[in-house]
């Protein structure tokens, strides 16, 4: 913890001229790095490579098969007119080759139904991997300004450490020329290490905060980052702008509607289990044998034949019909889901936003009173130095004006959160 602390702290003091990592490449970063966000584009590219006409049975097959036999058994044969032939190793051999064509032209439209799940299943798998991607970009922004936050508060905290190293030199001298007591020595001092351990502390949750950051890039947690200065301010939206956005294009409301067309697919394709099946095949083929015993010494054919099959299912134990069954729960369970959805995104769009729009106020009064605790910070120091103010009263109005600070930043950060949540679910974060 202390190696990273003291490689961020290095890198600020030697890399005054390099230039701060942007959010906008942070996420960037993430998303070619990350490793949830790259199993995410595999399982994606695999559903897309099923989506095709021959993984659903629309095309033909072609197969080219062969054998060949040696039969040596014993062999006795009997005629009518009473004469025999008899051996004891019989010796029959059969060469067989062919090359097979067959075609399903009708399945009960089992196979348009089968495409259209896997077309179903291609595009779920992309809106899972946009539901990864915006996680991640969250995240990262998410850690990011909270990196932000803390080093600025670091900054912040590090002022009223030097406030309270003055008040301590005052109190020093001052006791020196007797007009303050060592009590007030004590206190001061005793208020500086407070101090210190605070920036220790805020220290510590920054080590933390570039640890996960460097984890979501996909990269080394120890790696310094350079950040920007400021937490920008949250952009201005609009409650109707913001749900009609996250009706059309939020992913977790699109990955539910795509798992219900794609049960309803699944339930199709079932269906055509009960209907007839009508293929067309065609064979090329090649057949020797030579036989031993029997009528013939040899026989060769060779030529083509073609035909068609039917087969009708009558009875399988009702396990056809059981599983159409099931299927048609699967989707009425999926379409309880994607309206559960859409409901889920209502209400969270809606908390979001009263998250969000106290965010923004909060971040207009915060600012208002840190100007006033400002003013009343130098007011303060300067009675304290003059002798017109105790200590104890001048550390409580520099506990303000920290306290101020850290609110403020606190409230700039959460007013950009809510902000970040409200695009994420709109769908319009990355």
């Amino acid at each position: 913890m202390r190696t990273l602390i003291t490689s961020s702290l290095l890198l600020l003091i030697s890399g005054v001229h390099a230039q701060p990592l942007t959010p906008d490449q942070a996420v960037a970063i993430a998303l070619e790095h990350n490793p949830e966000v790259r199993s995410a584009r595999l399982e994606a590219r695999s559903a897309e490579l099923l989506n095709n006409v021959g993984h659903a049975g629309m095309l033909p097959t072609l197969d080219a098969v062969g054998s060949y036999a040696v039969d040596n058994s014993a062999t006795k044969q009997t005629f009518f007119s009473g004469d025999t032939r008899e051996a004891s190793d019989a010796d029959q051999r059969v060469l067989d080759a062919a090359v097979q064509l067959n075609w399903t032209v009708f399945d009960g439209l089992a196979m348009f139904a089968a495409k259209g799940r896997a077309a179903a299943t291609e595009e779920l798998g992309r809106a899972v991997l946009r539901q990864r991607v915006e996680a991640t970009a969250f995240e990262v922004l998410d850690m990011y300004y909270r990196l932000v936050q803390f080093r600025k508060a670091i900054a912040v905290q590090r002022e009223g450490l030097r406030i309270s190293q003055e008040r301590s030199r005052i109190a020093v001298t001052g006791e020196r020329h007797g007009s303050m007591s060592g009590l007030d020595v004590v206190q001061a001092q005793l208020d500086v290490a407070a101090d210190s351990a605070a920036v220790l502390d805020l220290q510590v949750q920054e080590a933390v905060t570039v640890s996960r950051l460097n984890a979501l890039l996909g990269r080394d947690p120890s790696t310094p980052v350079l950040v920007v200065a400021e937490v920008p301010d949250a952009d201005s939206l609009g409650l109707r702008q913001v749900q009609e956005a996250a009706r059309q294009a939020n992913s977790t409301v699109q990955q539910a509607r795509l798992e219900r067309v794609a049960a309803d697919h699944q339930v199709r394709e079932l269906r055509g289990a009960l209907l007839p099946q009508i293929d067309v095949y065609a064979n090329y083929g090649y057949t020797a044998s030579t036989s031993a015993v029997g009528f013939l010494q040899s026989n060769r054919s060779i030529g083509p034949d073609h035909g068609a099959r039917l087969r009708i299912p009558l009875f399988r134990g009702l396990q056809a019909r059981r599983a159409v069954q099931v299927a048609k729960l699967d989707r009425e369970q999926a379409g309880l889901e994607e309206e559960q959805a859409r409901l889920t995104l209502e209400e969270g769009i809606l908390n979001a936003w009263a998250t969000y729009s106290a965010a923004m106020r909060r971040v207009a009064l915060e600012t208002l009173n840190l100007t006033g605790a400002r003013k009343q910070g130098e007011v303060a120091l300067e009675g304290y130095r003059i002798g017109t103010l105790s200590g104890i009263e001048l550390r409580e109005v520099q506990l303000g004006l920290v306290h101020a600070e850290r609110r403020l930043l606190v409230a700039r950060y959460e007013a950009k959160l809510a902000e970040l949540r409200l695009k994420w679910l709109a769908g319009a974060l990355v």
